[in-house]
């Protein structure tokens, strides 16, 4: 932790617990390292952004956030029916398209970038799994448009960030922290230039409970395009160029993506390496529900503030879809103080839709 580091926000945060059942193995020292992460990132967070308006430490800019509909098929497999996912019913939801980066000085949409989408599900009954959320009515998804993180261990990314010096991304210092398999995977996310979000696939990349007791599966989720169909790259693409690609397309008609689950099949997938992805050879998709964005215009005041305020989190999420690994878990410890420091500096009291 730096020296003189005044950490406010109290860490009162539950670590989670491991399911060995499903494949979960605690890491050397996770916790501790986890919450010194979490301690760094706070740090950089308030140093960053002294004067005030905190942002997020990545996903800075949202390239769109819209209303739609998540509209569960009526054929759902019977092992897949289980927690949200129950045939026919339909759910209002709020997305936000992003791009990954947390450097607030390279925000254009035509830079090589990961891209995100998040999924929040509304009106979801039950006490939720994120301890100072539990009555919040709502269900996250989280996903990227590669099917891998490029780390998997607490310590990795400690170090990472401890010899970029608050720049995860710094090209210096990567190969150093990372060692070569894992720079080339963040290399290939951070490389992406798409055309349109609509046209993209995402992925989960981390595992989640799906179910509970005795038939309780592992699972991945993907959301995906209908159709196959790819736009060009412009020649010389604006700033903002990707929000402007989908105001278009929504402008005039609807948009709907296939929302899949990717049952873990075999012993040889590992829930715990977020590096390796679990091929569709050895573990299908199977799709149980579209989600649908309706024509809209969605460069609006309240909807461009929810982008910028709303906080994503996989554990907003009941129990039949508690996260696994050990991703999932640094992730309850990090962005849980990422959100309450930039709340508190921002001075905004966080509410769930």
């Amino acid at each position: 932790m730096p020296e003189n580091f005044d950490q406010s926000i109290p860490v009162d945060i539950t670590y989670p617990f491991i399911d060995e059942a499903l494949g979960e193995h605690a890491s050397p020292d996770e916790a501790a390292l986890t919450t010194q992460i979490a301690d760094l990132l706070e740090h950089n967070i308030r140093t960053q952004y002294s004067e005030g308006n905190a942002r997020r430490d990545v996903h800075i800019k949202a390239t769109g956030c819209m209303r739609a509909v998540l509209q569960m098929n009526e054929d759902i497999p019977a092992n897949l029916a289980q927690g949200i996912f129950v045939p026919g019913r339909m759910y209002e939801a709020i997305v936000r398209f992003s791009n990954g980066s947390g450097e607030p000085k390279q925000l254009s949409d035509s830079h090589g970038d990961v891209r995100g989408l998040a999924v929040k599900v509304l009106d979801i009954p039950g006490e939720k799994l994120l301890d100072t959320d539990k009555d919040a009515r709502t269900q996250d998804f989280v996903m990227i448009n590669k099917p891998t993180f490029f780390v998997n261990d607490p310590k990795t990314y400690l170090t990472l960030f401890e010899k970029a010096g608050g720049n995860l991304f710094s090209k210096l210092t990567i190969p150093v922290a990372l060692g070569l398999r894992s720079t080339v995977l963040l290399a290939e996310m951070t490389g992406s230039k798409i055309a349109n979000p609509f046209q993209v696939q995402y992925f989960s990349a981390s595992a989640f409970q799906h179910g509970v007791g005795k038939d309780r599966l592992a699972v991945k989720f993907s959301i995906k395009p209908l159709s196959d169909a790819k736009d060009p790259m412009p020649h010389h693409p604006g700033d903002d160029f990707l929000r402007e690609v989908m105001k278009n397309t929504l402008s005039k008609e609807d948009v709907v993506l296939s929302f899949m689950i990717q049952p873990k099949t075999s012993e040889d997938l590992s829930v715990e390496d977020c590096t390796h992805e679990w091929p569709e050879s050895v573990a299908p998709f199977s799709e149980v529900a579209r989600l649908i964005l309706p024509k809209q215009d969605f460069d609006t005041e309240e909807l461009n503030r929810l982008g910028e305020t709303l906080s994503f989190n996989v554990w907003h999420a009941i129990v039949e879809h508690r996260p696994l690994g050990v991703v999932n878990r640094m992730r309850k410890i990090v962005y849980e103080r990422i959100s309450r420091v930039r709340n508190q500096m921002n001075s905004v009291v966080r509410r769930e839709p």
